[in-house]
């Protein structure tokens, strides 16, 4: 299959199980919840490609202003700490149950149903964290990964100007923690 074998349409995330379930569309791009609703919406339907197939294709990170980051940086600084806490509790097998009943309840899934979703997610400890940041092409890093997304949406004129990932991407509270943490 080839780009021009697709029509691309427009969707907001959350109408993509309606959407898919209307037989407006063959296919749809969407993340969990909303992938997992429509699969369930079509009997027999199934996933084509998911993140579980190129990792590192999506990297979740945390956004926040250059003015909230210049006027509240020792804040962001202790946030940036206690999610490293909360990644080394969720890596703990032995937390595994309650990590999964506290994710499952934020998207109102059960918690057997989310740790499918679990294996297209990997949530990167501090030592993998500092090497994703680094400068490099591909899906290995942040970096990399933000240039093959910017690629796509120019070719297919998602947008109109290509992103300039160094001007908002920032790893500095991140490798100040762990400069502090001896890393």
């Amino acid at each position: 299959m080839k780009a021009e074998d697709v029509t691309i349409v427009n969707t907001p995330t959350n109408e993509t199980p309606q959407v898919f379930s209307s037989k407006a569309v063959e296919a749809i791009a969407a993340w969990q919840p909303n992938s997992g609703q429509a699969l369930k919406a079509i009997p027999g339907s199934k996933p084509i490609f998911t993140s579980a197939d190129a990792p590192g294709l999506i990297y979740d990170l945390l956004y926040v202003s250059p003015e909230s980051l210049e006027k509240r940086r020792s804040d962001w600084a202790k946030v940036t700490q206690v999610w490293y806490k909360i990644v080394s509790y969720m890596r703990d097998e032995n937390n595994a149950d309650d990590v999964l009943k506290i994710l499952s309840g934020r998207v109102k899934v059960t918690p057997e149903e989310y740790e499918g979703f679990l294996k297209g997610t990997h949530i990167l400890p501090l030592d993998e964290a500092l090497k994703r940041w680094e400068t490099a092409d591909g899906l290995g890093t942040v970096y990399g990964s933000s240039k093959v997304v910017n690629d796509f949406n120019m070719n297919f004129k998602v947008y109109e100007k290509s992103q300039e990932t160094t001007k908002y991407l920032d790893p500095s509270l991140t490798k100040e923690y762990a400069a502090k943490a001896g890393k």
